[in-house]
């Protein structure tokens, strides 16, 4: 019983040591793109975010749900 666990745990070790140079080459491989479309979400994200703040600052509505004008909305003297 003892020698099946010793050869499973040999055989899982095999398999890490031949992986790991081939997870590590596709990292390598890739980073260029996952560090490109990170700075792109970053990048749209501060344009859209400054487009939100602008979209919010120019759109003002005056309704309030809890107040009633049933006799008008008293006008400001200048």
């Amino acid at each position: 019983m003892l020698t099946n666990l010793e050869d499973a745990t040999t055989g899982k070790k095999a398999v890490a040591l031949l992986l790991g140079p081939v997870v590590g080459f596709l990292y390598v491989i890739f980073l260029p793109f996952i560090s490109v479309a990170a700075m792109i979400v970053m990048i749209g994200g501060k344009a859209l975010g400054k487009v939100w703040n602008l979209s919010r600052s120019l759109a003002y509505f005056e309704w309030k749900p809890s107040e009633a004008y049933l006799a008008g909305k008293k006008k400001k003297e200048k």
